[in-house]
């Protein structure tokens, strides 16, 4: 049967190989001679090396190793206290350098101090909130630069028409106003229905205008008519029919005018079918271009070649 003694210190031996073995794969036991992890020695040495080259929180992690092994050590308590008082004073003046940089914008920078801070006390609450509050700055920064881009698109899309709507309405003003005053003085009436209709395509609701060149054509179709220059008015009718394709109204106007002259060439046929037949066809044939349902001279045309 083992006695107590020799099962306490047992005991103590197997716990104290568990916290080595544990221990020994961390970058905090470097240094401790492979045995000596029992004496507690062997642990505050390794503090103070490694409290001298400025790795506080590695002396304190080999110092609470330390006092596990030896926890009534009034030396290690004070190392303890001592680091402890060292981080927390480090991390003091890191926090005042890290609001100061937030008061001056320099976010990057204050970031880097709280860094330092959680690298030396990872549960510091005042250096953690310090850094969610970045993020939520940088977050909100973020998109307040979203919304900005946003905007000086818009804005610049909304400058853009508006330069756009200037011109258009600077250039609809001025060639409104040059046809409207060559009216009955120009010098050349094919350039000036050309201008016209030029207008008409770019600024096709201008009444006005339409107005306009439909009274051109059709006067000139019936100036063209009159002289017997048949070609020409029919060629003239064609190019209102163009130009108001999706009018009915007017497209109404030029049927009529078209009849009109039909019914009239049919006539003039009647007319001279006696003494000039040849002339006689030659206005049939140019009724039917014109109304292409006149009945009347398409009959007489076939009567005549069927003789």
């Amino acid at each position: 049967m083992m006695h107590p003694p020799v099962l306490l210190s047992s005991l103590l031996l197997i716990l104290l190989l568990v916290l080595g073995s544990g221990c020994s794969s961390t970058q905090s036991t470097q240094g401790v001679v492979s045995g000596d992890y029992g004496k507690p020695a062997t642990w505050l040495r390794s503090a103070e090396a490694r409290e001298r080259k400025g790795d506080l929180q590695g002396a304190l992690y080999n110092l609470k190793v330390a006092r596990t092994v030896s926890r009534q050590d009034s030396k290690i308590n004070a190392a303890i206290k001592r680091v402890e008082a060292k981080i927390n004073g480090q991390s003091d003046k890191m926090m005042k350098q890290g609001k100061q940089a937030v008061r001056q914008g320099q976010f990057t920078k204050a970031r880097r101090y709280y860094l330092k801070i959680l690298s030396l006390d990872p549960k510091h609450k005042s250096a953690l909130e310090a850094m969610r509050e970045l993020d939520e700055r940088a977050s909100k920064a973020s998109m307040k630069k979203k919304v900005a881009r946003s905007n000086s698109n818009y804005n610049n899309r909304t400058r853009k028409k508006k330069l756009a709507k200037g011109f258009h309405e600077e250039a609809y003003s001025y060639s409104r106003q040059e046809i409207l005053q060559a009216d009955g003085r120009h010098a050349n009436l094919g350039e000036y229905v050309k201008e016209i209709e030029t207008h008409l395509r770019k600024f096709p609701k201008d009444s006005e205008v339409r107005d306009l060149l439909s009274k051109i054509l059709l006067d000139q179709a019936g100036v063209a008519f009159d002289a017997e220059n048949y070609q020409d008015a029919l060629g003239f009718l064609q190019r209102a029919e163009r130009a108001f394709n999706s009018d009915a109204d007017r497209l109404g106007k030029i049927q009529k005018q078209r009849k009109a002259y039909g019914k009239a060439l049919y006539l003039k046929g009647v007319r001279s079918s006696r003494a000039e037949p040849e002339h006689a066809i030659k206005y049939w044939e140019y009724a039917l271009k014109f109304d292409p349902e006149d009945k009347k001279s398409r009959l007489r045309l076939r009567n005549i070649h069927s003789m």
